[in-house]
């Protein structure tokens, strides 16, 4: 039992660390799926040691080797509500890691994984998840101290005892602060759509714009160039005119020479 203590606690550290340093600064779905990853194994090595602390105190003789039938098995020995709760947790998160889930906001503060579990929504973000590692941490102390023997069994909420919460959610009291969190986690999903939609809208009227002024401007050279070429006169020569009675003397002149070339010849 030890051993198995001594696993789940190395994974409890590797949760810890994905949750306070890797989510901080790459807000990803994939850290968010490696913590659920992480969890998931915690919860494992917790309910074998669980089952090995009933064997040990021969509350069963049994050692079931498949996870869903040791989760079956600790809910019949167990009736401390904190178990039942934390299988249904584990349940969840193992549902989650199935699921064909959704990324929302990725590398943003709300980053979330969203996907349809039994018919209902589910979504996990930051607030959420820490929220559940923080379940998982309390019922490690649990069962820590139940083979340390500082805890005992039947002392504390028993499956279907009235306590506080049940009036707000008695099916499952666990979840109510998780449910507000998930309304609050819709809510901010659904703001963040509406910015980037508005965003998008914005730079697109700023590209329309920016394509009308470009062609404005592209319509005023072609104009500016047109207004050039037009006001340019060809350079033609004007005709020269001469009088008639100089033509006149220029013919009489030409027919005497010609006449004096053919004398000169003779």
């Amino acid at each position: 039992m030890e051993e198995t203590i001594e696993n789940a606690v190395e994974e409890l550290k590797r949760v810890d660390h994905s949750i306070f340093v890797s989510l901080k600064y790459t807000r990803t779905v994939d850290i968010l799926e490696n913590i659920i990853i992480r969890m998931v194994d915690c919860y494992e090595f917790l309910f074998v040691a669980l089952l090995k602390y009933a064997k040990e105190n021969k509350m069963t003789a049994d050692m079931p080797s498949t996870p869903k039938e040791r989760v079956t098995l600790i809910k019949e020995l167990f009736k401390e509500q904190e178990v039942h709760d934390n299988i249904d947790l584990y349940l969840l998160l193992k549902a989650m890691l199935k699921a064909n889930f959704s990324r929302e906001n990725e590398y943003r503060r709300h980053v979330a994984m969203r996907a349809i579990i039994a018919g209902r929504e589910e979504i996990i973000n930051i607030n959420i998840i820490s929220r559940y590692y923080e379940f998982l941490t309390s019922f490690f102390h649990m069962v820590d101290n139940l083979r340390k023997g500082t805890y005992a069994l039947g002392t504390a909420n028993l499956v279907g005892e009235q306590h506080e919460a049940d009036e707000e959610n008695p099916n499952n009291p666990y979840w109510v602060e998780i449910r507000q969190m998930k309304e609050d986690a819709e809510m901010e999903i659904a703001r963040d759509k509406e910015i980037r939609e508005r965003i998008r809208v914005e730079k697109q009227a700023k590209e329309v714009q920016r394509q009308k002024d470009l062609k404005k401007t592209l319509e005023k050279r072609v104009k500016s160039i047109t207004k050039r070429v037009t006001k340019r006169k060809p350079k033609i020569k004007p005709k020269r005119v001469i009088p008639k009675d100089k033509l006149k003397y220029a013919a009489a002149a030409k027919k005497d020479k010609k006449s004096k070339a053919k004398k000169s010849k003779k």
